[in-house]
């Protein structure tokens, strides 16, 4: 979707490793850069005029091929342990997915990596502005899955750690605290959730999505107002119960989605249901008129049908 996103954590927690498994999986190449080490030139581009055309362009110091030509995973680690003017280099690849002034790849992913508490003493506070660009998630520390990767590669070691993991937990957990971040509210992340739910609207990874790139109270109205796993079980041909205050939203979702045949009747029969429960009848004509732009084979295929469940808007239907 095109959002960068911010892994925020303890010291070894293991982000730079989910980054690495993550190009991985994607088969895309990985371009790891440490900006605490840069120089602003060195990620941001040296200007460089054209004698011919006298204008500048920007010369980048390092190769970042892959992100312009068929897509990479671009990873700045330690953001908030650059210097402002390293910082200040990169944030056109955030604001505007363009490096150097090019833009890159649809396909490239762009993270960055933080760790903010009283005990990370050299490292910045993030600005409010900066947050605001992106999906943020804080990366716990999960003594379990640390021993299921500790047994696979050292059996020995790790039955000795298996004994005491709670404990070692602890530990390592209290040791390695952080300052967990949560999404701004601002227009642009309301954007971003909108662009969550229309992605994912029907994948039940949905709620922990919306939480990485809205606040926590608005991603919580909107949950409450739209229920996916309801619309799921709607579509599915599921009998369900549905307050009266939420059929009007749901029948306006289901209309604007792209439907298989089985879901587009099991949502005409729930909007039946709805009809003679409830009336509602702008609602159902707003649904109907929808569903009729979007679904429109379907709705010949089942003209008949739909005119039988609707006999008192035949005309709306003819229209």
């Amino acid at each position: 979707m095109g959002i960068p996103i911010l892994l925020n954590g303890g010291t070894g927690v293991g982000k730079t490793s989910i980054v690495r498994e993550v190009a991985k999986e994607l088969r895309l190449p990985l371009i790891d850069i440490r900006l605490s080490t840069e120089l602003p030139e060195n990620v941001g581009g040296i200007p460089k005029v054209i004698p011919k055309d006298g204008y500048f362009v920007k010369v980048l110091n390092k190769d970042f091929s892959p992100a312009f030509e068929s897509g990479a995973v671009i990873f700045f680690d330690e953001l908030n342990r650059s210097i402002s003017w390293v910082r200040n280099a990169v944030m056109s690849v955030f604001f505007e997915r363009t490096l150097g002034g090019k833009k890159i790849h649809p396909a490239t992913l762009v993270i960055g990596a933080v760790n903010i508490g009283e005990d990370y003493k050299d490292a910045d506070v993030m600005d409010k502005a900066l947050l605001a660009r992106f999906a943020i998630i804080n990366v716990t520390t999960d003594t379990y899955e640390l021993l299921d990767y500790l047994s696979e590669r050292y059996p020995i070691s790790a039955s000795i750690v298996a004994s005491k993991v709670k404990a070692i937990g602890n530990k390592i957990y209290e040791e390695n605290r952080f300052n967990q971040l949560t999404p701004t509210l601002t227009p642009r992340n309301l954007e971003f959730a909108a662009k969550v739910i229309e992605t994912y609207h029907d994948d039940p990874f949905l709620r922990k999505l919306l939480y990485t790139v809205i606040s926590p109270d608005i991603a919580d109205i909107l949950l409450a107002d739209l229920d996916f796993s309801l619309i799921r079980s709607i579509l599915a041909g599921q009998d369900v119960e549905v307050e009266e205050e939420k059929v009007s939203v749901i029948l306006a979702v289901v209309s604007s989605m792209p439907l298989k045949e089985d879901e587009f009747l099991n949502a005409i029969k729930f909007a039946k249901k709805m009809y003679k429960k409830f009336g509602l009848e702008d609602s159902i004509v707003g649904f109907l008129s929808n569903l009729a732009r979007r679904n429109r084979d379907f709705l010949m295929r089942h003209i008949r049908y739909i005119n039988n469940e609707f006999p008192n808007l035949k005309s709306v239907l003819s229209l």
